[in-house]
């Protein structure tokens, strides 16, 4: 009677294998974990490049405008100087990134939600943002550009005009819309503010308004409407706004008021 014996030999070449192709599946994981983990520090870069060369370019126009008009240049506080930055529709999302939407109607509110999907979806590859002018507050170190929307392309990149308030400088209240982003970009800082903290808005022609911060208010967005609209002060006012999920919850919002000095 034959015996069978196995080949021990070939054991260990199966098991090489075995743990070879282990190894691999591990690396792969390994390597899909990392990326995603770098996906949000990536985008977070290059949001604060675009961010940085739009205020460089708008620091720069600037210059120019003051150089031009001379020591002894008077400024008409109506004139509206802009100037418009191109930056990428799709590439740079904000985890989260929503609109406050202004109505207790949920009718309404699908309503706007499906016009302003509906117009996002057909903007081209390449938006084109206009600037209106430079928000600076030294307190927290912080220098964003404004634009003249609260778009949400436009909030990838700095901070927005809200339409229903006037400009900055004017009679009523102006306010101004940005993302908190959880780390130093964007409005993430403006927890930081205390009332006493001195706000400036710069104009493109190099007019600047000194503010003081009067007060700090959270409230729930259902109440946001009656904090950022033109009539919401009689005298001029500036009306800083972003979200306080990380200390509040999700929903609530930082109002940071401001008056002239």
């Amino acid at each position: 009677m034959k015996k069978h014996i196995s080949d021990s030999r070939n054991e260990p070449k199966g098991r090489n294998r075995v743990f070879l192709v282990l190894m691999i599946f591990a690396g792969i994981l390994l390597l899909t974990g990392a990326g995603f983990l770098l996906v949000e520090p990536i985008k977070t870069m290059r949001r604060e490049k675009i961010t940085d060369d739009a205020i460089n370019a708008m620091a720069a126009q600037m210059s120019e405008a003051q150089a031009s008009a001379g020591p002894s240049a008077t400024y008409d506080p109506d004139s509206e100087i802009e100037a418009t930055f191109i930056v990428p529709k799709d590439g740079n999302e904000i985890p989260g990134e929503e609109y406050d939407f202004f109505d207790d109607d949920p009718d309404v509110q699908a309503s706007i939600r499906a016009f302003v999907s509906s117009r996002e979806a057909k903007l081209p590859n390449n938006v084109t943002l206009v600037c209106i002018g430079v928000l600076k507050i030294d307190s927290i170190n912080k220098t964003l550009p404004v634009w003249n929307s609260t778009s949400t392309v436009a909030l990838r990149y700095g901070v927005g005009h809200f339409a229903q308030s006037v400009k900055p400088g004017k009679l009523g209240n102006a306010a101004i819309l940005g993302h908190n982003m959880q780390n130093t970009t964007l409005f993430s800082k403006l927890k930081r503010c205390k009332t006493g903290d001195n706000v400036k808005f710069i104009k493109l022609d190099g007019t600047v308004y000194n503010y003081r911060i009067d007060d700090i208010k959270i409230v729930y967005k259902n109440e946001l409407y009656q904090y950022v609209i033109k009539s919401a002060s009689t005298k001029e006012q500036l009306t800083l706004v972003t979200c306080a999920n990380d200390d509040y919850g999700h929903g609530y919002r930082r109002v940071v008021i401001c008056h002239p000095i």
